[in-house]
């Protein structure tokens, strides 16, 4: 009989080498990656552990900024500090008025252009490349111009304020509301039914399947292990998961076909009837205005609830200027203009709780010196530069007591208006800040007028709010519980 032994006994050792090779080359690279780069060491850097801890643990975007980054600017005084995300060192800017940064990068769209994301990360496989938010050159121009032509029409009060009375006979004679899920709802059918043509009916039920696949797709994306080491991607494919995002863009691209068979008034047939777009362009831009359009808009609702429900005093001398200017009447534009308060109100909650935390970052194509208030630092070619929007919210060097929820801060004439950035700045700003605030404030003072809100005892929320995990760095408000008692 033929002895095995003889041959394990001689394959034993070569499989050791084997596995200990592969262990010492996938060590390498780890640590390798976690490694700053020699040309960024001599900047400030948020340690590794600490960081890999937070991702780890899922913590809110928001939360890992004030914990690790915001130390930097208002306890050091320093205006950029290095930060690993996403598989990459890249450089947080976090004092606004570092000259060069405003001036040459974020206003030379040319000579600092986005970076495109790393290949084989599913979050931009269903985002897509070819949209106005990380194309660059001719195409981004390209793009830019249909895309602010298509919002440049009315602002869709109406729509608007029919969707808040189809929530408000949802919420009924009101109760305890997860107002997060809720609003998501809200958002989702204002951008379908006045950016995409097409009514989704989230208000109204409950198991809407592309509200049901969109939010396991999304939470398959926020896997921590993946975001913070995307070569996993490669060595171990989520195959399940890119067969569902396939799915999803499918979706939009039937939406697409509806709509170039059914045009309408909204933004996309608008898009549609220009040659210069390409299908997959069309298609990547409805995939990024559908979630900018509904998650941002949401966060930003929910946190505007929140910073009400915890300022009683507030909430009710919004709702007076309210009840003084809008009445028994619907919103316009021209009323929602007439209530500043409102705005201050939700100018603040943004600024607190700011939806996308910073921007899609910008490649050095030269070296460059970035001079802060108090510092200037060496940014070498090739670098990644990030403006943390967050950072620069609640640095204590344009803000009084940042952490307070303060709304006359906004009222009369001040200097921060240029440090208010939700929409980003410069050339490549948000192309629908209009229209999202639009949203936001005519919501809001209906709200004002038909309800009266509190945080329940014991909530996880009373004395911070609480984020969810993000993939796209948003702070959007998760598991918001608000009792919700309907005025007479």
């Amino acid at each position: 009989m033929f002895d095995t032994s003889v041959i394990l006994q001689f394959c034993k050792p070569d499989l050791v080498r084997v596995v200990v090779l592969t262990l010492a080359i996938g060590t390498w690279v780890i640590v390798k990656q976690l490694t700053i780069p020699k040309e960024l060491a001599h900047l400030p850097s948020v340690p590794i552990l600490p960081l890999l801890w937070s991702y780890a643990k899922g913590e809110a975007e928001n939360e890992r900024i004030e914990r690790l980054i915001l130390p930097f600017a208002n306890q050091k005084g320093e205006g950029v500090v290095v930060v690993y995300a996403l598989g990459r060192w890249m450089i947080h800017v976090l004092d606004w008025k570092a000259r060069v940064m405003v001036k040459e990068v974020l206003d030379n769209t040319e000579e600092f252009s986005k970076e495109v994301p790393p290949d084989g990360l599913l979050l931009w496989r269903l985002v897509g490349y070819s949209n106005v938010i990380l194309a660059n050159g001719e195409q981004w121009k390209r793009h830019s111009q249909i895309v602010k032509s298509a919002l440049s029409g009315r602002v869709p009060i109406e729509e608007f304020v029919s969707l808040s009375n189809k929530l408000f006979k949802r919420m009924a004679n009101g109760g305890r509301f997860t107002i997060d899920q809720l609003l998501m709802r809200f958002t989702l059918d204002a951008v379908g039914t006045t950016a995409l043509g097409h009514d989704f009916d989230a208000i109204e039920d409950d198991n809407s399947p592309f509200v049901r696949e969109y939010g396991t797709v999304m939470e398959a994306i926020s896997n921590p292990l993946y975001l913070i080491f995307p070569r996993l991607e490669k060595w171990a494919p989520r195959l399940q998961l890119a067969k569902q995002i396939d799915s999803l863009r499918v979706k939009f691209d039937v939406l697409m076909e509806e709509k170039r068979e059914k045009p309408g008034k909204d933004m996309f047939t608008f898009m549609l009837e220009h040659p210069e777009m390409t299908n997959d362009e069309c298609r990547d831009n409805m995939v990024v205005f559908f979630i900018a359009g509904h998650d941002t808009a949401a966060g930003s609702l929910a946190s505007m609830v929140y910073y009400l429900a915890r300022n009683s005093k507030i909430q009710e001398k919004a709702r007076e200027e309210v009840m003084r200017v809008l009445g028994c009447k619907e919103p316009t534009q021209e009323i929602l203009r007439s209530m500043p308060y409102l705005l201050a109100c939700i100018r603040e909650a943004l600024r607190l709780n700011t939806p996308i935390t910073y921007i899609v970052p910008r490649s050095a194509s030269r070296a460059l010196d970035l001079h802060g208030v108090s510092k200037s630092y060496a940014i070498p070619e090739g670098a990644s530069l990030i403006m943390n929007l967050t950072a620069v919210h609640h640095n204590s060097t344009y803000y009084t007591e940042p952490e307070k929820f303060n709304p006359d801060r906004w009222l009369g004439k001040n200097d921060m208006s240029s440090t208010w950035l939700p929409f980003a700045s410069g050339p490549r700003q948000c192309p629908a800040r209009n229209f999202a605030m639009y949203e936001i404030r005519t919501l809001a003072a209906m709200m004002l007028r038909d309800w009266e809100w509190t945080l329940p005892p014991y909530s996880p929320h009373q004395e911070r709010i609480r984020n969810g995990p993000s993939p796209f760095a948003l702070s959007l408000p998760k598991d918001l519980d608000v009792d919700f008692v309907r005025r007479k």
